[in-house]
Parts: structure tokens; C-alpha cells; sequence
């Protein structure tokens, strides 16, 4: 082997070596399937579990959320015809905390899935002279002889959320859709929404099966409105870049 196809040789492996370590370098330097968030991991937080350069689905949980909701007489049918509820936002309202949430990626980062545990509540104003009474799965609105009477019609709920969803790869924006195994007096599933931009989640819930139900058969189902605030991802993302 002469000197010269001896230095070509050389020349061509440098090249393909210098070739890979770019491509290499241009990669993720892993990548991890699983991911947490919730209220938990505040609870034992590490700053370097964010990275900008990690392959990881981990949309922004809504820690703490706080909304609108308001009462159908079906699924997605007339609102609050027969509640007696008092109007105003502040006077219907759903208010919730994520414990933890737990998520697995997809592809790449970007697609991926995640199931959580909530606990949230509702509490609704009656309008003056009504008053409820709760019995079980079943409620009853009736007048009440105080003119300045405001009865408070309050659930507490403990929820599962089963969401499919993406986000972009730097996890600034965020979308998922999927439903909602809760308890309250009884077993329900709702349909959900969630849309994250950085740490702020907009959250809509559709029941599809009913809150509670009225002495005349009127079935309740909520819609709620919220916005949330994920407590993990700001720590993560802006005390440490």
C-alpha cells in the first residue's frame, strides 16, 4: 500500500468519525420514557429533572386549578333551567388539586399519555328562598321560608384522568383530551380538555354521566371552565434554565 491510498484512507475515516460525533452531538443525550408531576414531587424536588435537550413527554399538570362551572339538564342540553342557582361566576364554582400524575412517552417527546389522581370540588349557590337537601345521589331544591336564605349545594370529588396528548419539544405548549373517572356520591366519567402554555393549563370537563339527580327525575351534569397553574414546572423551568 503506497502513501498516497494510505493518507486518503486516514483522510476518510477523521471524516466519518468528525461526521458522527456531530450527528451524535445533534441528538438527545438520552431519553426517558416515564415522567411525574403532581403535587408530590414538591414534596422531594430535583432541579436538574428538567432539561432542555431530554426526549420526555411531561405536559404541565394543573397542580392547582380554580373556575366556572354550571349545570345542564343533559349532556350538553339546557343550562341551569331548573337549579334555582344563583348567577354570577363566583357563586358556581369548581376548584381542584392534582396529587400526582404520572406520564409515558410515545414518540420522541412530543406524543404521549399520562393518568393522574385529583381531588376537586363543586360548590353551587341556591338562589334566595330555596334551599337543598341531599340524600345520597339525590337532591332536593325547595323553597325556604327565609327571605335572605343562600344555600350552598357542595360535592367533593376524587378523580382519575386518562389523557392522550402533545406537546412541543420545548413543552412550551401542550394539548389533552381524554376522560375523567370520578367519584363523588356515586361513579361518573367526564370528558376532558386541557391546554397548556408554560406553566398555565386552560382545563374544560364535560360530564357524561350525571352529578346528581332531582326528586322529579332532572338529571344534573356539569361543564366547568378552570384555569390552572403547574407549581413543578416553573420551578423546573425558570430557577433553573
Amino acid at each position: 500500500m503506497n502513501k498516497k491510498t494510505l493518507l486518503t484512507g486516514l483522510l476518510a475515516t477523521v471524516t466519518l468519525s468528525g461526521m458522527a460525533q456531530t450527528d451524535e452531538s445533534a441528538s438527545p443525550r438520552y431519553k426517558e420514557n416515564w415522567a411525574i408531576g403532581g403535587f408530590l414531587t414538591l414534596l422531594a424536588p430535583e432541579p436538574d429533572y428538567y432539561d432542555k435537550n431530554l426526549e420526555r413527554y411531561n405536559p404541565p399538570s394543573p397542580m392547582i386549578c380554580f373556575g366556572s362551572s354550571w349545570l345542564n339538564g343533559g349532556i350538553m342540553g339546557d343550562r341551569q333551567a331548573q337549579f334555582h342557582l344563583r348567577s354570577g361566576v363566583f357563586n358556581k364554582i369548581d376548584c381542584g388539586f392534582t396529587i400526582l400524575q404520572v406520564s409515558r412517552n410515545l414518540y420522541r417527546g412530543v406524543v404521549g399519555v399520562s393518568a393522574g389522581f385529583q381531588i376537586g370540588g363543586y360548590s353551587y349557590n341556591l338562589s334566595k328562598n330555596y334551599s337543598a337537601k341531599k340524600d345520597g345521589h339525590r337532591v332536593e331544591i325547595v323553597p325556604s321560608d327565609e327571605n335572605d336564605k343562600e344555600d350552598d349545594l357542595s360535592f367533593t370529588a376524587v378523580r382519575i384522568p386518562l389523557l392522550i396528548g402533545a406537546q412541543t419539544n420545548n413543552r412550551l405548549f401542550s394539548l389533552q383530551t381524554g376522560l375523567g373517572l370520578c367519584h363523588t356520591s356515586r361513579f361518573g366519567v367526564q370528558w376532558l380538555v386541557t391546554a397548556g402554555l408554560g406553566p398555565i393549563t386552560i382545563n374544560y370537563s364535560q360530564s357524561l354521566t350525571p352529578l346528581f339527580e332531582l326528586n322529579d327525575g332532572t338529571k344534573a351534569y356539569p361543564s366547568s371552565l378552570t384555569v390552572g397553574f403547574d407549581l413543578w414546572y416553573y420551578f423546573c423551568r425558570f430557577t433553573h434554565p
